[in-house]
């Protein structure tokens, strides 16, 4: 995993930015979470866009979330984590 950027205060308060760079950097990952951190990520959305005379196009667009974390789970088998939690900075395709 590489440290792009950390800053962390003498309350243990902080960031830091990782990037995994193999597998097994999801469990170190899955480690370093806890319920209530923030989580800034990159996903793909399908999103629905509706023209002027009424016909509905869908289309895939990445886009960043920051997600306040309420659960996290960490699937071995396919070394995927799983973050549920809720949107806490409106962007052009989600809302708070």
């Amino acid at each position: 995993m590489k440290l792009l950027n950390k800053d962390i205060e003498k309350d243990n308060t902080g960031q830091v930015t990782l990037v995994p760079e193999e597998a097994e950097d999801m469990w170190h990952t899955y480690n370093l979470l806890q319920v209530g951190d923030s989580l800034r990520a990159s996903t793909i959305r399908k999103v629905q866009t509706e023209s002027t005379t009424g016909s509905v196009g869908s289309s895939r667009v990445r886009t960043t979330l920051t997600l306040s974390v309420e659960a996290i789970d960490f699937d071995s088998q396919a070394c995927q984590l799983r973050v549920k939690g809720t949107n806490i900075e409106e962007n052009q395709y989600v809302k708070v």
